[in-house]
């Protein structure tokens, strides 16, 4: 909107760790908690492809598979984002109920985040917004505060369904799509400064 602010996070460094999701040899297309994964570790040093990620989730079963539809297949809970994550070294627990706020926090305190987000809310899009709950991850990379007050104007997101890095979301569409559709998040343990 125009007003001076602080933008904390790593946002445009972490626009290298966003692309569509689908690039995985099975062409599931609803990995976007795969995506997101993949991101959060890259942020740790911890490098993984998308397809590398698929494979490892499936063979442990932290993925979900719809026979026959690879486009509804690939889709993960919130613990199991975490379990992955993990698995490759970056603990991290799943949490519910959060605030974006409380979200605001945590990144920046420097944890890598996962958010469940209603996607027809976050888009504008009614063909999206399914039972109203979150239905799509996105990965939180920063957040802006104003200039002169400190206070919460909006977070920046990694999208991985549209491609889109960096993207701005105020804090008004974050509470919406995010806090009022259950809060669903994932948390590193860890903040990156922590172990750089």
């Amino acid at each position: 909107d125009g007003r001076p602010a602080v933008v904390i996070g790593a946002v445009r460094a972490a626009t290298a760790f966003n692309h569509v999701q689908g690039m995985n040899p099975e062409h599931f297309l609803a990995d976007c908690g795969i995506v997101c994964c993949a991101d959060v570790l890259d942020q740790f040093g911890v490098y993984r492809t998308e397809a590398e990620l698929v494979g490892h989730a499936a063979a442990c079963g932290e993925l979900h598979i719809t026979m026959g539809q690879p486009d509804q297949s690939g889709w993960t809970y919130p613990a199991e984002q975490a379990q992955i994550l993990c698995d490759y070294g970056v603990p991290a627990h799943a949490e519910e109920g959060r605030s974006a706020d409380w979200l605001a926090g945590a990144v920046q305190r420097g944890h890598g985040v996962i958010i469940g987000i209603n996607a027809g809310v976050l888009w504008s899009d009614p063909r999206y917004l399914g039972t109203g709950q979150a239905n799509h991850a996105v990965t939180v990379t920063g957040i802006a505060r104003d200039l002169y007050d400190g206070a919460l104007l909006g977070f920046f997101i990694n999208d991985s369904a549209t491609g889109k890095a960096a993207q701005f979301v105020s804090w008004h569409l974050m509470t919406t799509s995010f806090a009022r559709t259950g809060g669903y998040c994932v948390i590193t343990d860890y903040s990156r400064a922590a172990v750089s």
